[in-house]
């Protein structure tokens, strides 16, 4: 039997163990995030706007579940900066595993087994966490669900179940279909842990306070249907909605309890003990690294930074990206011929990155899930009232975001609706990161030559319709309509050239070069030119080009592309490939290969 010094010594080291674990948990999970996850941050930082009100958090107290929810919001504040986002969430995990490390000790779990089935709940955490739909409040419920149940191991007999029985209401208020877990997670350990008859009369007892609790908030405190009291902020009653982490990190919750008995009846031999525990150390540190890179989705992570740089006009940023590192994805390639219409470019450069999605990439469609992008076509192209639409939408479906709060105070600024912007403006004012937007917005209320001298916004009385008219489905339509009601809106205009572009009809594109002179072009854009060489040699004529000339070379690099074209010919399976080598960048090209 240990003497009590040795055991003291004993006892001191393991400490002295933990910490030094819990800190090097913490500096893999804060460089796993910092380094590997970065976008993630900004990502979810964009999805939701902490405001500094009562209003606020009354969204999120009228059902159960809702202060986690406001509490993960809370913290999503940290997330503009991803060092910030990094130290939390590394500092969340370390807390969680200090939690389960004391109720592991409560149940008198073997060391050696629970610090390595730790180890791989700490993995499994972390690639949990990478999901870019997986909210800091998801982290919280289970560092709440841990915590409680710990609470409850430690505490001594007379306490148990005063504390769960008493505490449950309070526990399923704040956290919502978390308790399913934790009443799972409980009745586990009662079923393990207790004797006698108190083995089931405390699941028993559970479960009647959950129904009777359930009973008294559906009826009586929270007007919800019963489907979102059970299944609100996590839908743990219907595992095909759950991501497969979710599902492992929950079983083993609710399994912990067994976890624990078995590891103190495994005896494992001291000289295995030596070097198996930094031996699983390191083969799941490699295995983390491994899935880092190998299910890391580069294509994602260029679209959340082409986002990041629309969110801050980075036109140039846009560009440069597409251009570089082109997706072949629908929203990078919106977002590309978006910023080139912002820069004038679009029919001088669009085919200088992929165009796969042909005229669908030029705006998005008006549905749900594409609200927070399509709205930017319409701000551009100078539809305010639509965009202002569509930022309205945006915020009854999804809440305040940064996005669509300071689309609405744009919009409202341009129209003269003051009243309605200085309510967007006061909220804005009442967050952590977005005051000075809040401050410059304020200084142009109820100044309507501020608001024209923007060097943002002014630019968008230019683009405005003459006269009103109603939004069609097809914005095909529109932009044919908002061209009609002002023929000095050039982003319309080359949207228009650019969709007949997109869709192959160069003979129309070609006669709207008329026009161009008139409205103030200097020269022809590139594309158009291909456009018009490519017509005059199939019809034998050149069109009008309305006093505007073509470039010198324009002749010589068509020629240049059909004897490039003759020379390949022959070898049809590598054509499309030498082809897009020597003149990928053109119309030609994409007249012919797509």
């Amino acid at each position: 039997m240990m003497s009590p010094e040795n055991k003291d010594i004993t006892d001191k080291a393991e400490r002295i163990q933990d910490c030094f674990m819990a800190t090097a948990l913490f500096v893999v999970s804060f460089l796993f995030f910092f380094f590997f996850r970065n976008t993630l941050f900004s990502y979810q930082e964009s999805t939701s706007l902490f405001i500094y009100t009562g209003e606020y958090l009354a969204k999120f107290t009228d059902k159960p579940g809702g202060l986690i929810v406001y509490l993960g919001n809370f913290l999503t504040q940290t997330y503009f900066s991803p060092f910030c986002g990094s130290f939390i969430l590394a500092l969340l995990n370390v807390s969680l595993w200090f939690i389960m490390a004391g109720a592991g000790n409560s149940l008198n779990a073997g060391l050696l087994l629970k610090r390595i089935l730790f180890l791989f709940f700490f993995v499994l955490l972390l690639l949990f966490q990478s999901q870019y739909e997986h909210f800091i409040h998801y982290s919280l419920g289970f560092l709440m669900v841990a915590g409680y149940f710990s609470l409850i191991a430690s505490a001594d007999g007379k306490q148990k179940r005063f504390i769960f029985l008493s505490g449950l209401p309070l526990f399923y208020y704040i956290t919502g279909s978390f308790t399913v877990l934790f009443v799972l997670l409980l009745s586990c350990w009662s079923l393990i842990y207790k004797k006698g008859y108190f083995r089931f009369l405390d699941p028993l007892l559970l479960l009647l306070v959950s129904s009777v609790t359930f009973f008294v908030f559906r009826n009586y405190l929270f007007y919800q249907p019963s489907g979102t009291l059970v299944s609100y902020p996590v839908p743990f009653t219907s595992f095909r909605k759950l991501h497969f982490s979710m599902i492992i990190l929950a079983l083993f919750f609710v399994f912990l309890p067994l976890i624990f008995k078995l590891t103190a009846l495994i005896r494992v031999n001291d000289r295995i003990r030596t070097f198996l525990f930094p031996a699983f150390s390191l083969v799941l540190l490699l295995l983390l690294l491994f899935f880092s890179i190998k299910f890391r989705n580069s294509d994602l992570v260029r679209i959340i930074r082409l986002e990041e740089m629309v969110a801050r006009q980075d036109w140039n940023g846009v560009i440069r990206q597409q251009e570089e590192s082109p997706v072949a994805n629908l929203i990078a390639q919106y977002y590309y011929n978006l910023a080139l219409s912002e820069k004038g470019l679009l029919c001088e450069r669009m085919f200088n990155a992929p165009q796969d999605f042909g005229a669908n990439s030029l705006c998005l469609p008006r549905l749900n899930e594409f609200y927070n992008r399509s709205v930017h076509f319409y701000y551009s192209a100078g539809l305010i009232n639509e965009a202002r639409h569509l930022a309205y939408e945006s915020m009854v479906a999804y809440g305040y975001r940064p996005g669509n709060i300071d689309m609405l105070i744009k919009t409202e600024l341009i129209n003269g609706n003051f009243r309605v912007a200085e309510k967007y403006i006061s909220d804005l004012k009442k967050t952590l990161h977005y005051r000075k937007n809040a401050d410059k917005y304020q200084r142009m209320l109820y100044r309507p030559e501020a608001v024209k001298a923007d060097s943002e916004l002014g630019p968008k009385y230019m683009l405005l319709p003459g006269h009103d008219f109603f939004i069609r489905p097809d914005d095909r339509e529109n932009i044919n309509l908002l061209f009609l009601s002002n023929p000095l809106n050039l982003k319309a205009f080359e949207y228009r050239l650019a969709r007949m572009l997109l869709e192959k009809d160069y003979k129309s594109a070609v006669h709207e070069i008329r026009r161009m002179k008139f409205l103030g072009y200097k020269t022809i854009p590139r594309h158009l030119e291909e456009a018009v060489v490519g017509y005059a040699n199939i019809s034998g004529h050149m069109p009008d080009l309305g006093g505007l000339s073509l470039r010198p070379e324009a002749e010589r690099d068509f020629y240049e592309y059909g004897s490039a074209y003759n020379l390949h010919s022959r070898k049809k399976e590598s054509l499309d490939r030498e082809m897009k080598k020597v003149s990928g960048k053109t119309y030609w090209y994409y007249l012919q290969f797509k």
